[in-house]
């Protein structure tokens, strides 16, 4: 599998926006971190027999490199052999990914679909706060919240693309539907997904307002490329309740037009609201405590003074 040098810009639109305000070197961090991302999600995607193994391999040879050789790391190896990315953040995330594997996904409660969330998305909050070098480790706390957020806004975006591959990331405590039932789109299920859905927004306004006030935490110039890229992403799910639950006609994007109002609006706040300048350590554990005690984020994060 090629990486492609501009895959960023091409999958990642809304990021790629937020991201030309980034340093350079930065920004190629963070393109190369995107990049073994979209490996390792096309991987679970596609209809590859072997996805397991060829996962189980990737995992390998991070935990490993000596005896374990893959080919989808060497996008991702300068940052490992520079000490940029915590290996540990990188194997959860493949933990993750490893979860979509599955012929069919549910998630059972709101627990398991933050614990999922934490894997797939917010290890890669943690990785990016390193890249964009927060140097208090109490960034991390927020980072996650944001990635997800991120992911949450992701769910509620691609519902139906997801069931027509039966999967069904919306807790079953919450819509106790098939994928199959899903894609029916009666007047019923409906009803139904639209209150998950604005349930799923909710939650994830939550997290996004965590991570707001985590921006502090950043260095000058890739505190404004990162609450750019909040705003942005924050509009998909916005768009989605605003347009009567777009989601279940098309997939939700925010238009140019959009970022760019996105752009001012952040530019305002960057320059008058002083809360985007000023350090909170005041981080609501209460959204990490159904997070898996063993992971990266409570054994290590939570553990440092």
């Amino acid at each position: 599998m090629k990486v492609k040098k501009n895959l960023l810009k091409k999958k990642a639109k809304s990021f790629y926006f937020a991201s030309i305000f980034l340093s350079r070197d930065c920004f190629t961090n963070c393109s190369q971190l995107y990049n073994f991302c979209r490996i390792v999600d096309d991987i679970a995607d596609n209809n590859y027999k072997n996805k397991k193994i060829l996962l189980k391999n990737i995992y390998n040879s991070i935990t490993n490199p000596d005896s374990f050789k893959s080919k989808y790391i060497s996008e991702i190896n300068p940052l490992i052999k520079s000490n940029i990315i915590n290996k540990t953040c990188l194997k959860e995330l493949i933990h993750g990914v490893m979860l979509d594997t599955k012929k069919k996904i549910s998630i059972l409660d709101k627990s398991e679909l933050i614990n999922y969330a934490y894997y797939v998305a917010g290890t890669v909050g943690i990785m990016m706060a390193k890249i964009l070098n927060a140097q208090n480790k109490y960034a991390y706390r927020y980072a996650v919240d944001l990635g997800i957020a991120m992911q949450l806004t992701n769910i509620m975006r691609d519902i139906i693309e997801d069931a027509s591959i039966d999967r069904v990331y919306y807790p079953k405590t919450w819509i106790k539907l098939t994928s199959k039932k899903i894609l029916e789109n009666n007047s019923n299920t409906i009803k139904t997904i639209n209150k998950a859905t604005e349930k799923l927004f909710e939650l994830s306004e939550i997290y996004y307002k965590s991570a707001f006030k985590g921006i502090a935490f950043l260095p000058f110039r890739s505190r404004f490329a990162i609450l750019l890229a909040l705003f942005v992403y924050r509009q998909i799910g916005r768009k989605i309740i605003k347009n009567n639950f777009s989601n279940l006609k098309k997939r939700e994007i925010v238009s140019l037009y959009e970022k760019i109002l996105c752009l001012l609006k952040v530019f305002f706040i960057f320059i008058f609201n002083f809360n985007t300048h000023f350090k909170k350590y005041q981080h609501d554990k209460n959204l990490h405590d159904t997070i898996n005690s063993k992971t990266f984020l409570k054994s290590i994060i939570y553990e440092q003074k």
